[in-house]
């Protein structure tokens, strides 16, 4: 169980790159709120679905809930739901190039911050890793953007990234550092149970949390799209069941490994983005998209030997 946390954060990439392609079909006739929400809303009940299943073969029970797990899932669920937020409305100011590039920095502001503030214990091959998964992540996403003419290196590059399109994206990395790092803690209050049991249940309590949250939000501001989620059942349930599967696979390997390693190793997602780009999309892949490809897997295979 040692090293179980790296296929188990692989998974949920592959599974998180699969429902972004889904919801990238999606958001053509939905919203943007409201193809996250979906995310959520049809994610719950199979996610439900899945612990009763993991309690029916191997037990555990319901756990105590102290208030200090509810106030770290709380934390966690709050953060992702105000960094999607800052995300979409990065989106629509302009050089979103620059801040897609600023936020890929949650890679470090979670090693950095947890080693701060949480209880993240990296070592001196953990870092270089994730030095390593972050350079390729940066050559992959300058590839891409480069090649759809988005002028990464023109235009005031510098100016840009003291404007406020950078302090969005910043600000919007922080969040989802600590929503990773607050789920991380939430995990490991519920020890000792199993990884599986521990990371179903902080996942189930926190989607839980975000339904209601972002569900109370399209009431108030979008109220349309629930009309919309029954004609397009079938691609939103598929939604659901990538983001469950997605989701149980994130938190199981942050009930057993540090959030920073994880989120370092999840960024192969980015290949596998990558792949279904290249294959259902039709898009090229650049030679400089290859080599922080390369860069990735090479980091992601340095946390083998991580201690």
């Amino acid at each position: 169980m040692e090293f179980f946390w790296i296929p188990l954060s692989v998974f949920a990439a592959l599974m998180q790159a699969i429902r972004t392609a889904a919801q990238k079909t999606l958001s053509q006739t939905m919203s943007t709120m409201g193809t996250t929400y979906v995310r959520s809303l049809f994610g719950l009940p199979f996610i439900a679905f899945f612990l009763a299943g993991l309690l029916y073969l191997e037990g555990g029970g319901v756990p105590t809930f102290s208030r200090m797990f509810i106030a770290y899932v709380f934390g966690g669920a709050l953060s992702q739901v105000l960094a999607t937020a800052l995300l979409i409305h990065m989106f629509s100011l302009k050089s979103f190039a620059v801040g897609t590039m600023l936020t890929k920095s949650d890679i470090l502001l979670t090693a950095v911050i947890g080693s701060l503030l949480f209880s993240e214990r990296l070592s001196t091959m953990g870092w270089i890793g994730l030095l390593v998964v972050f350079v390729g992540v940066l050559l992959m996403l300058i590839g891409k953007l480069e090649a759809r003419s988005f002028g990464v290196w023109s235009d005031g590059f510098g100016a840009k990234l003291t404007g406020k399109v950078a302090q969005v994206a910043l600000m919007c990395a922080v969040m989802f550092t600590m929503s990773y790092l607050c789920f991380r803690e939430a995990t490991l209050i519920l020890q000792p149970g199993g990884f599986l049991w521990r990371g179903t249940w902080t996942v189930l309590v926190g989607t839980g949390m975000q339904t209601v949250f972002l569900g109370l939000w399209l009431l108030a501001r979008e109220p349309s799209v629930f009309s919309q989620l029954w004609p397009h059942r079938r691609i939103i349930a598929f939604i659901g069941l990538t983001s469950a599967l997605g989701s149980i696979g994130w938190f199981s390997a942050f009930a057993l490994q540090n959030a920073s390693y994880v989120r370092a190793v999840g960024q192969i997602e980015a290949v596998f983005t990558l792949v279904i780009s290249w294959g259902y999309f039709r898009e090229k892949i650049t030679g400089l998209e290859l080599l922080g490809m390369c860069a990735m897997i090479a980091g992601v295979l340095m946390f083998r030997i991580v201690q």
